[in-house]
């Protein structure tokens, strides 16, 4: 046996069900990336009958129950790590063939170092050269769960199965549902995959990945579990999808939440002189990590909210000295950028508020009065002499065009003072620098900034917010949104998104992890 540490891709054989939740635990301790998981249910199997095992494994109601068991297992146990069951043995294939190379097969029961090669030479379609194995054997022998349940000889499978859903970052509640797809099908699998105009209700819908993108992530999987149907991946832009309409379909896979839709479609389809489809309901597994604000099954929603706080992509430093490190603070009015400084300025960092250097630069005698006054007229001034800003607030977000000349004049200045700002207090022993800047994006302003940290909330909570704090109409809170970066601009260009949505001590809490990962990073550099 050779003794390895970790691989980036292990392959575990296993040939006892009952033995995965002992497995796994340990299992972690070895691997980075990805699990295959290969079933070959057999108490006495060895290399040498592989191909005779595989053609006895057909009860595929409690194949499909080990497979919902590993994965709701791997929830809690590998939870960082990309599960996937193998599900083609079960159906045809002889060799194991899977998309990212093996670098480590796992064995549940000892081989000899001969038998362990041979499977690895004459089983593995891909691995790397040479590929390690290890054994993770357990002496106390339960009997197989899989081999112990009734055989259903009579068990249904369809020649074209559908399902449909959105399928944001594939988790593991998603590997159940196209799992019971795959094991039902014969030929064609359809996948209807929700597009941009169906998605604005979900909760951080900003976050969700294009369409093309998980579509690209689902071909991926299903090929690799199962290379031996035909998958037609579609975008949908209604509930339905091809459900409605083509009459090969002949059986659906739903979970709980939407086995109502299953029964619409069956509705639609009788009216148009088509048969019903058969519906099979997966059950929703629970999430045993969830918090206060998330969902407690397996979510693509609970997954976004725990991007909150975490580093998207890289940060802009190539040719940048690093000290200050600048981070450019920004999101929609009313999103809670403010609070959002207030809780870095706590933990060490220094703070620019680009939007009350702005307020400074209409007073008068400062850099901007002059020219906003001579721009838009004394009607903008008060009694006293001052620029009266909720005039000057409703000239410029009712006409874009006099919006663009306000901001050509008062933009630069701000930048200017900003930079000011920033060497002072890069003089006082500041290293890093939050510069919050509503109009970041809009004046192009990424290009001082290391990184960007957006603040966003759903639009419905920003006209609320607005509406209350400004005491503005709906419709002028409408507008003053509207004249801003989308949240889908603002989280393209952004390193870490944050919400205030919910309570301080969530909002406190994305924060410390945002913060405690740009330490780490810096740290490295």
């Amino acid at each position: 046996m050779c003794h390895v540490k970790m691989a980036n891709t292990v392959l575990l054989i296993l040939t006892n069900s009952s033995k995965v939740g002992k497995l796994l635990p340990e299992i972690k301790n070895h691997i980075f990336k990805t699990l295959y998981i290969q079933y070959f249910p057999d108490k006495n199997l060895t290399p040498g009958n592989l191909s005779s095992s595989l053609l006895r494994c057909k009860c595929l109601s409690s194949h499909y129950q080990m497979i919902a068991n590993i994965y709701t297992l791997a929830t809690t146990f590998l939870s960082k790590i990309d599960v996937r069951v193998l599900i083609s043995s079960v159906k045809k294939s002889s060799k194991i063939t899977t998309v990212r190379p093996i670098e480590l097969v796992i064995f549940d029961k000892d081989y000899s170092k001969e038998d362990a090669k041979i499977f690895i030479e004459n089983c593995i379609t891909n691995s790397s050269k040479p590929c390690n194995y290890i054994t993770i054997a357990d002496d106390h022998q339960e009997p197989d769960k899989c081999l112990t349940e009734n055989f259903d000889s009579n068990e249904k499978i369809y020649h074209n199965v559908v399902l449909g859903g959105t399928f944001d970052r594939l988790h593991n509640g998603h590997k159940i549902l196209l799992s019971k797809a795959i094991l039902k099908c014969s030929e064609k699998l359809t996948v209807g995959v929700t597009d941009s105009s169906m998605i604005t209700n979900k909760i951080l819908w900003e976050l969700i990945e294009p369409c093309e993108k998980r579509m690209d992530a689902l071909r991926e999987f299903l090929r690799d579990v199962n290379p031996n149907l035909i998958y037609d991946i579609v975008p949908i832009s209604d509930v339905y999808g091809p459900t409605k309409d083509d009459p090969s379909f002949e059986m659906i896979v739903v979970s709980e939440e939407t086995k109502r839709g299953a029964a619409k479609i069956n509705e639609l389809r009788c009216q148009k002189g088509l048969s019903s489809l058969d519906v099979e309901v997966v059950h929703l597994i629970e999430d045993s990590h969830h918090g206060k604000n998330e969902e407690t099954k397996i979510s693509s929603s609970n997954h976004r909210i725990r991007l909150l706080g975490t580093r998207l992509k890289e940060p802009n430093i190539s040719g940048k000295p690093l000290k200050p490190y600048i981070i450019g603070l920004t999101g929609g009015i009313a999103s809670g950028k403010s609070s959002v400084a207030e809780k870095l300025k706590s933990l060490g960092a220094g703070i620019v508020h680009c939007d009350k250097l702005a307020h400074d630069m209409y007073k008068p005698g400062q850099r901007c009065f002059n020219s906003v006054v001579e721009l838009f007229g004394k009607e903008i001034l008060t009694p006293d002499g001052q620029i009266d800003r909720k005039a000057l607030g409703n000239i410029v977000f009712n006409d874009k065009k006099e919006l663009d000349k306000l901001n050509k004049i008062v933009w630069p200045a701000i930048l200017d003072a900003a930079m000011d700002k920033v060497k002072q207090l890069q003089a006082q022993g500041l290293e890093i620098i939050i510069m919050e800047a509503a109009v970041l994006i809009q004046a192009k302003w990424q290009f001082v900034c290391h990184e960007i940290w957006t603040c966003i909330i759903p639009h419905e909570e920003a006209v609320k917010r607005l509406m209350e704090r400004n005491n503005l109409s709906r419709k002028e809170a409408e507008m003053r949104i509207k004249v801003q970066p989308s949240n889908v601009e603002q989280v393209n260009e952004a390193t870490v998104v944050l919400s205030t949505l919910w309570s301080h001590e969530i909002t406190l809490s994305q924060v410390q992890k945002a913060w405690e990962l740009l330490k780490e990073f810096l740290s490295k550099q």
